[in-house]
């Protein structure tokens, strides 16, 4: 049955997807704001220290308010992007969650003409990763789950996960091994992949990308969701 008034004419999804080079200058200005989180004197914010609604905020009002706002990363501007929002309320596929809260979305300028605006975007879930929060519990199932079950970016075809990572936690091999061992649970159909555009960095690992299946239909179409494909972007906390 058709969501709302939409009917399965008009419903275009999934939405197009964002161009890599658009992707890639996200990334870019996602580092150069943890560079400047990372090279603060740690006062009312400690980063070795901070939990993840913590440094979750002081990551958007860094790239928000100063990376963007301030033309430091050349692309990332409003010429190419439109705001960047933390936690905005939003429903998931069938609307029976009114409330989902991605920690980021990242709005992208000159895409007026898809079909639902208040589901188009980067969308970036972001999740500690150490000693307390492991990547099969954490990370992976309330991550990675999160979009594979339509509660976030269900529209798009691509998304980002984020990790804050402690020291002695590499992406390979901490989130291949979990995806190696629980391919169903997350509906893995491609592991682990390096990014040819990306390289590792001071404050960063090269994005992996992973891909995943989703087991829903669109509500306003009929149509089966397509997979997912997730880009992953570990910055290292010390």
């Amino acid at each position: 049955m058709p969501f709302g008034f939409y009917d399965e004419t008009t419903a275009a999804l999934p939405h197009p997807p964002i161009p890599l080079p658009v992707v890639l200058v996200v990334e870019e200005a996602i580092r150069t704001a943890w560079q400047i989180l990372r090279s603060r004197a740690p006062g009312k914010f400690n980063l070795a220290t901070a939990i993840e609604d913590e440094i979750t905020h002081e990551l958007h009002e860094i790239l928000y308010n100063e990376v963007l706002a301030g033309g430091i990363v050349e692309g990332f501007d409003r010429e190419h992007f439109t705001v960047v929002t933390r936690e905005p309320k939003i429903r998931n596929f069938d609307g029976s969650n009114l409330d989902k809260m991605p920690d980021l979305v990242v709005g992208i300028a000159g895409r007026e003409q898809i079909f639902m605006l208040t589901q188009d975007g980067l969308f970036v879930e972001c999740k500690p990763v150490d000693t307390t929060h492991t990547v099969g519990v954490h990370y992976a199932a309330k991550g990675i789950a999160r979009f594979v079950k339509g509660e976030y970016a269900w529209a798009m075809p691509t998304a980002m996960m984020i990790g804050y990572v402690d020291r002695g936690y590499a992406l390979d091999p901490k989130l291949v091994e979990t995806l190696k061992a629980h391919p169903a649970l997350y509906h893995v159909l491609e592991h682990p992949q390096r990014c040819r555009r990306s390289v590792d960095s001071a404050v960063s690992t090269a994005v992996h990308t992973t891909r995943h299946g989703r087991p829903f239909r669109y509500v306003e179409n009929g149509q089966p969701a397509p997979p997912i494909v997730l880009r992953h972007l570990w910055l290292n906390r010390g």
